[in-house]
């Protein structure tokens, strides 16, 4: 089933998984029409936040409650404190107790949270029931919800629990985009810029030209980047389902960025948005690159300065968060060491060798990788 109507349309096959991600605004209508030409069972769970809930959310009830659908509602708090069992267990409850089948659908409304916990629900009940993604951010667009890997977090680990799982579709609104903070939309830029640092050096020189009208919002140079971001990520996951090759290097900058998004993870929630931590990610692996492949310090001023004109952070205090440096440098490789990324007990790490193309590297050792978190770490 593929999308219709004026839109853009990327087609997803991977495996023997074939959908189409559908990109235009307005596309509610959309949503449920396809639904109801797709499945005869009418229960649908929406799982969503409580941001999106009165925004997005109960438009879409009611479109679909027009199709026939019995649609129900479950808010979460926002946040990665609910990508968790509790809030995955209270789900599975839901489901339970209203008696959902394989058949009836989940729709995952939101951003990545919402994405890969609905999704990993979807994937587990009755061994996987429809899922339907609809991301509401540009981070769950570009990244989160294209290539099926849905998740839980454990304690400090993030993704530790999860597993492959596709949805039946996924339309991306962009009027979403619109009604997106400004900091939760700059996030979702560091992931555009990832592809093109891993995979197309054309999509860096567009994001430079055009990085105005690309912080303003606008729908065409928008729309462009997600669909060549799509284009990238499926790419380098249709032949690698499991990441045994060349989807770890979608992983470009997260090893790092990651442990800083935990490090400085505290009671009160996150210092850094996943996209932050991730561009913080990349500025530390490239000294990793400079160091470990001769890769060119003149490149590596031109990313930090592509990621500094998309308001993107490359560097900052730990001091301006409560830590001394050196001892968050320490908590960070810490939770380095914790990463899935490993191979023979070995880190592999991803890095650019030239601009819109990356290898994975293993045998770094510990004092490069400090100086790498030094280098973002400031006093």
């Amino acid at each position: 089933m593929s999308c219709s109507g004026k839109m853009t349309t990327v087609n997803i096959s991977i495996a023997d998984i074939e959908y189409d991600v559908c990109i235009a605004r307005d596309l509610k209508s959309k949503i449920s029409r396809y639904l109801s030409e797709v499945t005869k069972n009418k229960k649908v769970l929406m799982v969503t936040d409580e941001y999106f809930e009165l925004r997005y959310a109960r438009k879409l009830k009611f479109s679909l409650e027009e199709y026939g659908f019995d649609v129900q509602l479950y808010v979460i708090p926002g946040g990665k404190s609910s990508k968790s069992f509790n809030v995955a267990l209270k789900i599975y409850g839901v489901l339970e107790t209203e008696n959902y089948a394989r058949d009836s659908t989940l729709i995952a409304l939101g951003g990545g949270v919402i994405g890969d916990l609905a999704g990993f629900v979807a994937s587990t009940w009755y061994r996987g029931m429809n899922l339907l993604h609809v991301p509401t951010t540009l981070m769950g667009m570009v990244d989160s919800s294209i290539g099926g890997k849905v998740a839980i977090n454990f304690r400090n680990t993030i993704n530790a629990v999860g597993n492959y799982y596709h949805p039946i579709a996924n339309y991306m609104d962009i009027d979403h985009i619109d009604a997106l903070p400004e900091r939760d939309y700059i996030s979702g830029l560091a992931e555009v810029v990832k592809c093109g640092l891993i995979a197309d050096n054309e999509l860096l020189n567009y994001l430079t030209i055009n990085h105005l009208p690309i912080l303003a919002r606008e729908s065409d140079h928008l729309i462009h980047c997600i669909k060549r971001s799509i284009e990238i990520k499926v790419d380098h996951v249709k032949n690698d389902v499991k990441e045994g090759g060349k989807r770890l290097l979608l992983n470009y900058g997260h090893t790092l960025g990651h442990a800083i998004e935990m490090a400085t993870h505290t009671d009160q929630g996150e210092t850094f948005r996943h996209g932050e931590g991730v561009s913080l990610g990349i500025c530390a692996v490239l000294l990793l690159a400079e160091e470990h492949l001769g890769f060119s310090s003149s490149d590596s001023k031109y990313v930090r300065s592509l990621l500094q004109l998309l308001r993107l952070p490359i560097d900052f205090s730990a001091a301006g968060i409560g830590y001394t440096r050196e001892s968050l440098i320490d908590k960070c490789m810490r939770l380095m060491l914790k990463d899935k990324k490993r191979k023979d007990n070995s880190l592999r790490f991803i890095l650019v060798d030239k601009l819109g193309h990356a290898n994975t590297y293993v045998g770094l050792d510990d004092a490069q990788i400090y100086r790498a978190f030094k280098s973002v770490i400031k006093e």
